[in-house]
């Protein structure tokens, strides 16, 4: 059935759906993207709030556009500026704006044009040794985007995605509403977007730290453009610009004028060509006036600072009447056709046109004309000026030029300097740890501070993560039998995931007991490393227990012969029932899954034989094959078991028959002594008959090359070392050295290089030490945590005696915990959680303490520390471990730059360190693209598959049809020709050679090939891996010189490498890539061909199962699962009910059981008459040998509803059903959807966040078995996770599809021990987009700035709860002393210094703080809510206001209380999981969606009050912070003028100090840019982001480091919230949510989720502060997430379950206060949390016992004001009250939607 024609949407952009990310770390990292330059500009004159009209703030607006881009190239972005010759007048104001206007806006936009077209010229005239200056041209010019010099650019680079504008502010009504230029902006998007690229808008960019997150649109194709009518441009045509260029040559050939700069020049040109008068006779007044004025202006640019050039919108004597807009538009057209005529060659220091005019200058000078009196050297500038225009248009302006003035001029006094210089008091503090780094900081403190009613000294003595106490002296309660019973359920399933975790052999890992080294034990390194021992003494008598040994080795020899006879003649007996086999494949497979169960000693009797039998039967194979590309796989894989076999114990018949072999592939073998070979026949005869049928290869280098690749030697150095049970590679020794001298590792190695072991090892070190020492893992994914803990489980096992609590390992993370953290010596955990127990004070308070004991830190996957979410707390583990760290990682960008940080932070503290990088990967990757003919299929059941394990898909195997899958060569991908792409390429041997192939072909003069690259002189004979590595680098070598110049061949070798078939893909992709089936064929078994359906079958065909899918979107991934079980549940159905056979058996069937029925029914009547006498005298062990006896029928085994093989994707030898059902069983019922679980039985998984915990172990354990053969995931089983498969497929688009990301998911294909190649196929994805992700470079690691103001308060309780022992002070110093890894971040310790004593303030002014650092009252509040920052502070304002009391004072009012809960939760809306509601003014959207909905949608706005009180508390941040900056400034960078422009280093300064001061000139800024300050603005902000935005430079102000959140309209730039929560808490409906919301199904449960958890954060914070001392108060608080709670002792077991079906919350009970609370009771569950859940480490810090005892502060009520809760203490209760009430009735809904 065709699909539906979609509707189209009148509106683009609002009707499609962004994501919000980084763009540095989580989309194009160094991938280059493209900007609009129109969009740029508009964009930042709006931001910036540029003096456009009436001014015309020229450099201000070179500044904004400067800004933005520095702020993006510090980042490390790459990016192209576009600008469109058919743009200018469709982006310029409309035609409601003044052709002054439009005239003004061409003119900038030409400046820009050709500013930043000299761009690197200037930057190296400014760059005094900056590497963030640009260095490359990034601005072009295009006649159009339908151009071909645009389409010719887009096709010889990579384009990530371009960023444009969706004028949101301007245009989400109607299409008809739309202004022209906004329709025009829409269309560049439109076009990229059609065209398969992602766009982003300039709309609600937002730059954090390190990051650039923008609101991004995936590919659509089902829009079309605005019809936008093309009116003329002003384009410069040949002639015209033939006479501009005259007319310059002209001026610059001048009498009585030494040397002009573009300015004046410009100037000078647009004067002149402006009209003097109407008639042309007689220039007007006005004309002259205003000439003069321009003129005087111009010479005032070249004398006055930056500083002096701030005026007022309008002078005072301003007379519109004598000023003329026609002069100024004429003024500006001709300078405008100025710019763009001038010459491509201009100096860079003669540019100035970034400065060409200064609007509220030339205001300014023409009011004072009459009154200005200039010095000498500016009268004779500007003399000389009005003689020039008076030459070249006769124009006299002498009479209206201002006076001379006698003497040196009026220059500005210190005090107008100064005058706004002063900066804010802060309150007093001190502290004998901090004040060391704060003693730089020269602030004025406040005084006569009296103190405040006694504040509560927070102290640590519980927290609501952890509800057991932290108080040692507390005995934790034992577990209740429904505790322990879970436990053991717990381990037992622990120890079912870990027996999945094979390694290389297939084996299970068995335990290794570990037994404490003593002094007296021989170290590891020194004991011998051979297997003979000690050497005996020489002629010494044998002992008698040396004589016992002798004679039991004696005997040991001869029973190993007689077993080495028994398995020989086993072996005999095998190989002819291997003969019998009439198939070669199928003989071939059981031969060799025979050699694979062999054991190690067995193998080493009859390996041989064996291995040269297995290469018989491919002898016999590729006999009977014709020349083809499979008959070369086959000869490969000869080659490999003749290579392979002659590593084994070798017989003078194997040797002999491996010599034909060895002549036939021109391979030599190694060296042996066949006089001293054992002889034995061989089992079979003829072999050698066989073998030498086979042909005799070419060139062998050539032939190994081409198809031997996967089978190469593989090894790097490797030698036998006795520390691990492997022989390691070179790289690998020196890791394992590395960790024996304890210094601290950077190990950068591919996925499947061998970095697993060094984790254990260290492990092992540890737990070899001692009992106490302990190793932390830190793992990024729960998933990781998982396996990893499972593995720890089946590697190590150890005695602690009788020590109670103690075991080898345990799980601590978010959702559950699994032994007891502080009892373990690894542990397993998630960086939140590692960060929280060591900034634990009751962690490290003694050596004996958790922390204290930590030996080694190990950072799994540490490239997560450019994430966006959790980097920072990366980073911030990175600075804060206290002992030597490893870290781990496939995939950084910079892996230099970060070791040279990551070294600088290690010695700092102490630990040597050492990076290790290993570049190549153990099993190369092969990638295609799904490529099938357009075709719909019946599909009526999957054929048998019978074939060789031959590696690849592109094999061949499959003669009789064309392969669905096109082989691209990684050279063939690069799409950014650049060194850096090239050298991130990685080949396998066959690339190597056919590079070298096609170089050799299209080599010339200019670009030759050197001859040492000839692989016959570049490689031996047999070539290894380790060889082939080096002569890929030498190849890379020689095509980097190839790569960057356009005129190479290089663009040659690529097509010739891609060839036909894929440049036809390339050229002519399909429109429909939708590889879906149409939802209204539900039940049908057609299939289109580039379905996944499909992608799957051909894969099974061609024997690359299993595979991994990843798609992106968790909704997709159960999809793509429900559209393959779909396919196969029809075909089976249409089977069943038309196969005669079937119907047949299952009739033959349901009669047989119908009569075992009647013979059952038979058979209890018979039991009934018996009497007991009759049952005594059959005896148990009786019946059970008449149940043998009874014959076993064939039906007994079957079902009927059981899937048919033809039917599934299962691989039903790797498990048994027996076993697959026990998997099943143990998910439980109701808790994974019905659909999932049949999948589960055909063969089919999915593994996402979303999906229950247990249902993503049963599938990691059945695909790793191997029943599972395709997998479905997000990134879930991209980061570690042991998951091995022939193949990984990217099927779907997805922003997240990324350089990482591909990298990650792209690792899990050919798993080391596994395959010998993995693959990895694009499926669903524009073809050029495929190209730029495999090809794409991974990101840099751009850390964050990691000084948060809760980290702060943090770090205070840390000091506080130790005494400022040593561990405190050097975490503290570790977060405040060590560099950066954020690039852009402080350039010096005093900068963070003054952020952190305003910080400082900024508590002290809440009420946290006190003078002397003890964390005061809501500290603990603040800590349990870190994860919400900023909102918590914001919160806490509301609280600390008495908002809350107020606000609640009814909650005990029944007709009052679901009033106030309402009220509650739309405050709590705007604070907490905010999402913007984009869509807002889209009219139709308002009036088809909203207004019919059952959700509000629109979030109301906040009630009067707390508006008031947010933005007093906005307010009173931003003036601590503008203090900051004042003082800071004042302080350190009064000597360092802000004038230079951020991206171009271009300086503005004058030449010559003015010596005039204009009388209405504005005083100089002291926080504010003066670049800013051009358009009027002084040291006044509205707001906070304000501040940070025109802040001048030199000071590091990070607007997410400071503690507030846009509330008002102001500060959120009118954009209402999304009322999804309020919504959801009034009708519990999940789909509307979806529906009507607009919230993406698969996030819904997880925001609703974050938001049950910031409700658990808050009531369990109240319990802690109202109820100190109540032990039971300290249990009760809390969630539990599990499905089998209702014990009362789960708490303490915390092993949470995860997922819809699994969640549960607990109010607890209230304070012993007794609280009145109108609900009903429910049983005390204790605290589980989803977030950083219990812990007997304290977890945050901060949850705590006050104390009612006199602080040290002395602080001023008046200046600090009366806390609310000091004022009532009854209303304090009333708000626990009230949000324990909100808490259980959002908790009531969550659950019914099956939470």
């Amino acid at each position: 059935m065709a699909s539906k024609k979609k509707k189209e949407s009148p509106i683009w952009m609002p009707a499609a759906e962004p994501i919000k990310l980084d763009i540095v770390g989580d989309f194009s990292g160094k991938g280059l993207f493209g900007i609009h330059g129109d969009a740029l500009l508009s964009y930042c004159l709006e931001s910036a709030n540029v003096d456009f009209d009436p001014g015309f703030q020229l450099l201000h607006a070179v500044h904004a556009v400067e800004s933005v881009l520095a702020k993006l190239q510090d980042r490390g972005c790459n990016f192209h500026i576009f600008w469109f010759d058919d743009d200018e007048n469709f982006s310029a104001p409309s035609s409601d704006s003044s052709k002054e206007v439009a005239s003004k806006y061409h003119l900038a936009r030409s400046v820009l044009i050709k500013h930043f077209a000299l761009a690197p010229s200037l930057a190296d005239r400014h760059r005094d040794g900056e590497s963030n200056s640009p260095s490359k041209n990034i601005s072009f010019c295009f006649p159009s985007t339908h151009s071909e010099v645009f389409s010719t650019h887009l096709a010889n680079h990579a384009f990530r995605f371009f960023l444009a504008s969706d004028s949101s502010t301007k245009c989400l009504g109607e299409e008809q509403d739309a202004k022209q230029e906004d329709r025009r902006l829409l269309r560049f998007l439109k076009q990229m977007h059609t065209a398969g690229y992602f766009v982003a808008t300039f709309e609600n960019m937002e730059f954090k730290s390190s990051k650039v997150y923008v609101c991004m649109y995936s590919p659509r194709s089902d829009i079309t453009p605005f019809a936008v009518k093309n009116d003329a441009t002003i384009s410069l045509d040949a002639e015209r610009q033939d006479a501009i260029h005259e007319k310059l040559k002209q001026i610059s050939m001048l009498d009585g004028i030494d040397h002009l700069t573009v300015r004046e020049t410009v100037t000078l040109y647009a004067l002149s060509s402006v009209p003097a008068s109407q008639d042309n006779e007689r220039p007007t007044p006005s004309y002259a006036r205003n000439a003069a004025a321009v003129l005087v202006q111009l010479v005032a640019l070249r004398h006055l600072a930056l500083s002096e050039r701030s005026f007022p919108d309008q002078p005072p004597d301003w007379d519109p009447g004598q000023y003329l807009p026609s002069f100024a538009s004429g003024f500006y057209d001709a300078a405008n056709e100025a710019i763009q005529a001038w010459p491509e060659s201009i100096s860079p220091d003669d540019w100035d046109a970034f400065d060409l005019f200064d609007g509220r200058l030339f205001f300014a000078v023409w009011a004072e004309l009459a009154r200005m009196a200039l010095p000498q050297h500016m009268a004779d500038e500007l003399a000389q000026l009005t003689r020039c225009l008076e030459q070249l248009s006769a124009v006299d302006v002498t009479k209206h030029l201002p006076q001379l003035h006698g003497g040196g001029g009026d220059k500005p006094s210190k005090s107008d300097k100064k005058a706004n210089t002063s900066t804010s008091s802060v309150l007093a503090f001190n502290h004998p740890v901090l004040d060391q780094y704060l003693e730089k900081v020269k602030i004025t403190t406040q005084v006569n501070e009296p103190s405040a009613s006694a504040p509560r000294i927070f102290e640590e003595l519980t927290h609501w993560h952890n509800t057991k106490s932290l108080d040692p002296k507390r005995i934790p309660k034992p577990k209740g039998f429904f505790a322990r019973k879970k436990d053991q359920k717990f381990r037992a399933d622990t120890i079912a995931y870990s027996a999945s975790l094979t390694g290389a052999s297939g084996k299970n890992i068995e335990p290794e007991i570990i037994v404490v080294k003593t002094s007296n034990d021989v170290p590891e390194e020194v004991k011998p490393k051979h297997a003979g021992g000690v050497a005996k003494a020489k002629n010494r008598p044998m002992s008698g227990k040396e004589k016992a040994l002798e004679k039991v080795r004696l005997l040991n020899e001869q029973k190993s012969a007689q077993k080495s006879d028994a398995v020989v003649s086993s072996w005999r007996e095998r190989c002819k029932e291997f003969e019998k086999e009439t198939s070669l494949v199928a003989r071939y497979q059981k031969a060799e899954k025979y050699l694979l169960g062999l054991s190690k000693g067995h193998v080493g009797v009859i390996g041989g034989e064996v291995g040269l039998y297995l290469a018989v039967t491919l002898a016999q194979l590729q006999d009977a094959c014709k020349p083809s590309k499979f008959k070369s796989a086959l000869l490969a894989m000869l080659w490999y078991r003749m290579t392979s076999t002659a590593k084994y114990s070798l017989t003078k018949e194997i040797f002999q028959s491996l010599s034909i072999l060895s002549a036939d592939f021109r391979t030599p073998l190694d060296p042996v002594a066949v006089e001293s070979l054992p002889s034995r026949p061989l089992p079979v005869k003829d072999l050698d008959k066989e073998l030498k049928k086979v042909p005799s290869v070419g060139d062998p280098i050539d032939f190994q090359l081409e198809f031997c690749g996967p089978y190469l030697e593989r090894s790097f150095d490797s030698a036998p070392d006795s520390r691990v049970p492997f022989e390691p590679d070179a790289w690998q020794r020196k890791v394992l050295d590395a960790v024996d001298a304890k210094r601290s590792l950077l190990v950068v190695a591919p996925t499947s290089a061998g970095k697993t072991f060094i984790s254990f090892y260290a492990m092992k070190t540890v737990l070899q030490s001692n009992d106490d020492d302990v190793i932390v893992y830190v793992a990024p994914t729960k998933a990781l945590v998982n396996q990893i803990a499972a593995e720890i489980q089946a590697r190590f096992t150890k005695s602690y005696g009788h020590q109670a609590g103690r075991s080898v390992w345990a799980i601590h993370t978010r959702d559950y915990r699994v032994n007891n953290p502080q009892g373990c010596q690894v542990l397993v955990t998630v960086p939140s959680i590692l960060q929280i127990m060591l900034l634990a004070p009751s962690n490290s308070k003694d050596a004996k303490a958790f922390s204290r004991r930590i030996k080694w830190i190990i950072f799994d996957e540490v490239h997560c520390i450019g994430q966006a979410e959790d980097g920072v707390i990366w980073e911030q583990l990175l600075l804060l471990a206290p002992c030597p760290l490893i870290a781990l990682s496939a995939t950084i960008g910079n892996p230099d730059e970060f070791r040279d940080w990551l070294r600088d932070v290690q010695t700092r503290k102490g630990f040597e360190f050492e990076m290790v990088m290993h570049t190549a990967r153990y099993s190369d990757l092969r990638k295609f693209y799904h490529d099938p003919e357009p075709a719909v299929t019946e599909f009526g059941g999957l054929a048998p598959v019978e074939r060789l394990p031959l590696p690849g898909l592109d094999s061949g195997q499959n003669q009789d049809k064309k392969s669905t899958f096109l082989p691209v060569h990684p050279i063939a991908s690069i799409v950014d020709r650049s060194r850096e792409t090239l050298a991130d390429t990685s080949l396998e041997p066959a690339d190597c050679l056919s590079l070298w192939k096609s170089m050799v072909r299209h080599q010339n003069e200019q670009y030759p090939v050197s001859e040492s690259l000839n692989p016959k002189k570049a490689l031996a004979n047999p070539t290894k891996k380790s060889d082939v590595v080096a002569w890929e680098s030498k190849l890379k070598e020689t095509l980097s010189g190839w790569i960057v110049d356009s005129k190479s061949p290089f663009k040659a070798v690529q097509n010739d490498l891609r060839g036909s078939r894929w440049l036809e893909i390339l050229s002519t992709h399909l429109d429909e890539q939708g590889g879906g089936r149409d939802l209204e064929q539900v039940a049908s078994s057609s299939v289109p061909s580039n379905s996944v359906f499909s992608l799957v079958v051909d894969l099974r065909s061609s024997g690359s199962l299993p595979a991994i899918l990843f798609n992106f979107d968790r909704v997709s991934c159960e999809e793509i699962v429900r559209e393959i079980l779909d396919v196969l549940e029809s075909a089976e159905k249409q089977f069943k009910e038309n196969d005669r056979a079937w119907i047949t058996k299952v009739a033959a069937y349901e009669k047989w059981k119908a009569v075992q029925e009647l013979a059952k029914r038979k058979g209890s009547k018979a039991v009934k008459g018996k009497t007991q006498g009759d049952e005594e005298k059959t005896s148990k062990s009786e019946q059970q040998r008449d149940n043998a006896n009874r014959d076993t029928s064939k039906w007994d085994s079957f079902d009927p509803d059981a899937p048919l093989a033809q039917f599934s994707f299962a691989d039903t030898t790797k498990m048994t059903q027996a076993e697959v059902q026990e998997r099943i069983w143990s998910l439980g019922k109701g808790s994974v959807p019905p659909e999932f679980i049949r999948a589960l039985r055909r063969g089919l998984g999915v593994h996402h966040a979303g999906m229950n915990r247990n249902y993503r172990q049963a599938v990691e354990m059945m695909a790793r078995k191997g029943y599972l053969t395709v997998v479905t995931a997000t990134g879930t089983l991209a980061l570690g996770v042991n998951l091995p498969c022939k193949t990984v497929v990217f099927t779907g688009d997805s922003v997240y599809l990324t350089a990482l990301n591909y990298r990650q998911g792209s690792g899990r294909a050919g798993r080391r021990g596994f395959d010998l190649l993995g693959n990895v196929v694009f499926h669903n994805i524009h073809p050029h987009r495929a190209l730029d992700i495999m090809s794409a470079r991974l990101p840099d690691l751009k850390g964050q700035f990691p000084t948060s103001v809760t980290l702060v308060l943090r770090l205070f309780s840390l000091l506080h709860g130790t005494n400022n022992s040593e561990f405190a002070m050097n975490a503290v110093r570790g977060l405040l002393t060590q560099n950066r890894l954020f690039l852009g971040g402080p350039a010096s310790q005093m900068s963070i210094a003054h952020h952190l004593r305003f910080t400082i303030d900024y508590l002290r002014r809440q009420h946290l703080l006190s003078r002397t650092g003890e964390p005061l009252n809501f500290s603990g509040l603040i800590g349990h809510l870190y994860y919400t920052e900023n909102a918590v502070f914001a919160f806490h304002a509301l609280l600390k206001e008495g908002y809350w009391h107020e606000i609640c004072a009814d909650i005990n009012n029944p007709t009052r209380q679901q009033d106030v809960l309402l009220e509650m939760m739309t405050v709590l809306c705007h604070l907490f999981c905010r999402v913007p509601c984009v869509r807002f003014a889209n009219k139709t959207w308002l009036e088809d969606t909203v207004k019919r909905s059952s959700s509000i949608v629109l979030l109301p706005a906040l009630p009067e009050k707390a508006d008031k009180i947010l933005e007093g508390h906005n307010r009173q941040t931003l003036d601590i912070f503008q203090g900051y900056v004042t003082s800071f400034a004042v302080q350190h960078l009064s000597d360092t003028p802000d004038i230079e422009l951020p991206y171009t280093k271009s300086k503005v300064q004058p030449v010559e100090a003015a010596g005039v001061k204009m009388p209405t000139v504005l005083p100089p800024t002291t926080v504010r840019s003066p670049f800013a300050a051009l358009s009027g603005y002084q040291d006044d902000f509205h707001s906070i982001h304000e501040l940070c935005e025109t802040v001048r430079s030199g000071v590091f102000l990070e607007e997410s480091a400071i503690p507030y959140i846009p509330v008002t309209a102001e500060e959120t730039g009118k954009m209402p919230w999304n009322a999804y929560l309020l919504d959801f808490f009034k009708h519990g409906d999940l789909k509307a949510l979806v529906r009507e919301n607009g919230i993406k199904q698969g996030d819904v449960w997880f925001k609703l989720k974050d938001f049950a958890l910031v409700l658990a954060s808050i009531v369990a914070s109240f319990e802690n502060f109202l109820n100190p001392n109540s032990e039971e108060g300290e249990d009760n608080i809390g969630l539990e997430m599990d499905d089998e709670a209702g014990d009362e002792e789960l708490g303490e077991q915390a092993q949470v379950e995860e997922g819809m079906k699994n969640l549960r919350l607990g109010a607890g009970s209230q304070s012993t206060s007794k609280t009145p609370v109108v609900a009903k009771k429910k049983k005390k569950v204790v605290v589980d949390s989803w977030d950083d859940e219990d812990s007997d480490d304290g977890s945050d810090a901060e949850s705590g016992k006050g104390l009612g005892v006199e602080g040290s502060s002395k602080s001023d009520t008046t200046s600090l004001g009366v806390p609310s809760w000091e004022q009532d203490g009854t209303s304090l209760k009333n708000v626990h009250a009230a949000f324990a009430l909100l808490m259980e009735e959002w908790n009531d809904k969550f659950h019914k939607i099956g939470a």
